[in-house]
This record gives C-alpha cells, sequence and structure tokens, in this order.
C-alpha cells in the first residue's frame, strides 16, 4: 500500500504479480479492508490471468531456443552422462534419455542455477559498491531460488532472494532487478523516496521496468 497525493484509490498487478494498492494521503486505515473485498473478484482475475500466462508449457526438444543472458541458443540433445553446456552458439544437453522432456529440463535447470549462482552475487556486490548508502556496509550474500512470481525480493533484515530465472535475461534487466532490490535496503517500500533513489542509481528504470513486464519470471518444467 502506497499513499500518495491522489484524489481517488488505484489497484494493480505489478509485473512481478504483487498487488499494489494507492490511496489518497488522508485516506482513514479503517477503509482499506473494504476497497479490497470490494475488488476481490477483479483482484482474484488478475492474479489468476498472470498465473495461466506463467504456466505455458515450454518446449525442450532439439532445437528449440534456449535463453541465456537475453539470447536465444538452439538446443542440442545427446544421449551420454548428464551435462550441460554453451559451445559453437548452441546450448548442448547430454542426457541418458534426451527424448524425456523432464530429464532434459531437469539438467537444463542444474545449469542455470550453477550459473546463477557464478554470476548474480559477484554482481550485486558490483552495483552495491557504486551506492553511496551502502558505503561500507557488508552485505550477506543473496539466496537464490526458482521464483514463478517475482524477480526478487528484499527482507527486513536485508537478506536478498533473487529468482535464478534472471540469468534468462538481458544484462540491462538483470542490473534493474539487483538495483531495485539494493533500493529496498534504504527504503522498505515503493514509495517517492524509493524511487528517487532508483532512479539517481539508474536514471533509466522506468523503460527497463516496463522491458521486464513483458518477461515471465521463470519456466515450469513440463510434466
Amino acid at each position: 500500500m502506497l499513499r500518495a497525493r491522489r484524489r481517488t484509490y488505484a489497484l494493480r498487478v505489478s509485473a512481478d504479480g504483487v498487488l499494489e494498492l494507492r490511496v489518497p494521503l488522508r485516506l482513514p486505515a479503517r477503509l482499506l479492508p473494504d476497497i479490497l473485498h470490494r475488488h476481490r473478484r477483479w483482484i482474484a482475475g488478475q492474479l489468476e490471468r498472470r498465473a495461466r500466462r506463467m504456466t505455458a508449457a515450454p518446449d525442450f526438444g532439439p532445437g528449440s531456443q534456449q535463453r541465456y543472458l537475453g539470447q536465444g541458443y538452439p538446443l542440442q540433445l545427446a544421449v551420454g552422462r548428464a551435462r550441460v553446456q554453451l559451445q559453437d552458439g548452441c546450448l548442448q544437453v547430454s542426457v541418458p534419455a534426451p527424448e524425456h522432456a523432464p530429464t532434459v529440463s531437469g539438467a537444463l535447470d542444474g545449469w542455470y542455477r550453477r550459473q546463477a549462482q557464478a554470476l548474480l552475487p559477484p554482481r550485486l556486490a558490483t552495483l552495491a559498491t557504486a551506492l553511496p548508502w551502502l558505503s561500507g556496509r557488508a552485505l550477506p550474500p543473496p539466496r537464490i531460488v526458482r521464483l514463478r512470481a517475482r524477480w526478487g525480493s528484499c527482507a527486513a533484515d536485508g537478506h536478498i532472494t533473487l529468482n535464478l530465472g534472471l540469468v534468462l535475461l538481458e544484462q540491462p534487466l538483470i542490473d534493474y532487478v539487483l538495483l531495485h532490490e539494493l533500493c529496498h535496503l534504504r527504503e522498505m517500500n515503493h514509495g517517492p523516496r524509493f524511487y528517487a533513489l532508483l532512479a539517481a542509481a539508474l536514471p533509466d528504470h522506468r523503460e527497463r521496468r516496463a522491458a521486464l513486464a513483458r518477461e515471465r519470471p521463470w519456466r515450469p518444467a513440463p510434466a
């Protein structure tokens, strides 16, 4: 919930699946439950539509395009010991049963997880050094997990959680998510002061946010 200089309230579901309620500065807090109750069907519909978009079955067949750092790579499958490597412009996956989509998906998931662990923590630390309000502050290592509805989050104790699917995105969008969470270390909200911090760190944050809204946080493995 965000209080702002406005005459009416507004509801929206953000790109990462979070319900946002913007209300006038002087709106009594006791009215908030009633607002949410009156719009409960709209809220449920918005969240359901977003969930359906995120559950479209991905393709893990030979030649299917698999993304990494914003680029698409054709998938090459082979029979062999479990191994994934990016080579010769292809994402090469060897597994005992390449015709079994969940096996291929599992191998790719492990590879993406290793890439995320190698790339995201050092990049987060690098970006943090450029933020004056974090000068001299030691950050705990981020937690990297599979998230279905969000790209990242920041807890009140300063621990940042990142979606391992970030490595599917191009670097400017990854940096947007990382800086967004780093700004929450100073402002644990989405108020004007938060966006002032984000704008100072990333002047084109609105354009990057719009591009991120067209992405899905993760692709579920086929059943």
